[in-house]
């Protein structure tokens, strides 16, 4: 089929929530810990729980954080599994506290693609499984809202070390069917797996002078091809796997990024909704 695909097309048939969905780490020294301010917190009771969960990802003030993300992608098949492609980019997470423990954040997904290891943007690749040249679409995802209320998420704590992650798993109807898009589709559904997590410090948490504690982002999705890939639907999938930071400013995020960022849309870390849908 030699019809072009469009970037709408692509990201509906993708199912894209991109990484749509850390800052600085702490000093190992177990005394600087000690010297905070500590607020308990009862992880066994549900709003003790979500507020933990608003503090470590997000802010419990109504503001916006950002993540500098970066990872790659692998292909896995039957037969292998190679590195295809890196990608790196900005998180950004509008929050607003609701009342009665509920908490409400909006996402925003801004970056593109890499060769694996690297920061510099791309336009085109060789896919490793096809020998074919692929063009990746720039990543821009969201706005995608989710509301979490007061229950009990499941942490893991070591010592002064918690972390959390939340499995979700997606199913929908593919908009690029296969008969039109017969390289690009991957089939008439779309499953996703997604499994994100947080990692932290129970001493930031307990600080009662932080809105926001300093935070690690795990990224793990697995996926269909992406239409990009043009690889249809031979037998597969793609794994996502990478690390965000929280950041404090703009120097906790890489110059190739930024420059990227400032450049394709100046306002992104001003604005609490740089775009609508």
């Amino acid at each position: 089929m030699n019809k072009k695909i469009d970037r709408r097309s692509v990201l509906l048939g993708a199912g894209v929530a991109t990484v749509a969905t850390a800052a600085t780490v702490m000093s190992p020294r177990p005394y600087q810990a000690a010297e905070k301010p500590r607020q308990p917190i009862n992880f066994a009771d549900d709003m003790d729980n979500v507020r933990a969960y608003a503090k470590l990802a997000g802010t419990l003030a109504d503001d916006t954080v950002h993540y500098w993300y970066r990872g790659t992608i692998f292909g896995a098949t039957p037969d292998d599994t190679k590195a295809m492609l890196g990608f790196t980019g900005l998180l950004k997470m509008s929050w607003k506290n609701l009342g009665n423990g509920s908490f409400h954040y909006r996402n925003f997904d801004l970056g593109y693609f890499t060769e694996p290891d690297s920061d510099v943007r791309i336009e085109e690749f060789t896919n490793p499984f096809t020998g074919i040249t692929n063009r990746p679409i720039d990543i821009k995802g969201g706005p995608f809202d989710v509301v979490i209320t007061p229950r009990q998420y499941e942490w893991t704590r070591s010592g002064d070390d918690i972390w959390f992650s939340e499995a979700k798993h997606f199913k929908f109807a593919n908009k690029l069917s296969p008969e039109e898009w017969p390289t690009a589709s991957t089939g008439d559904t779309l499953n996703m797996f997604y499994l994100d997590g947080f990692n932290g410090k129970v001493s930031d948490l307990e600080n009662p002078e932080l809105d926001s504690a300093p935070s690690i982002l795990g990224i793990h999705h697995v996926n269909p091809w992406y239409p990009f890939f043009l690889m249809g639907q031979q037998p597969g999938v793609d794994y996502w796997h990478g690390k965000g930071k929280k950041i404090a400013d703009e120097s906790d995020v890489s110059p190739e990024v930024m420059a990227y960022v400032n450049n394709k849309m100046p306002e992104f870390m001003s604005s609490s909704a740089p775009w609508v849908n």
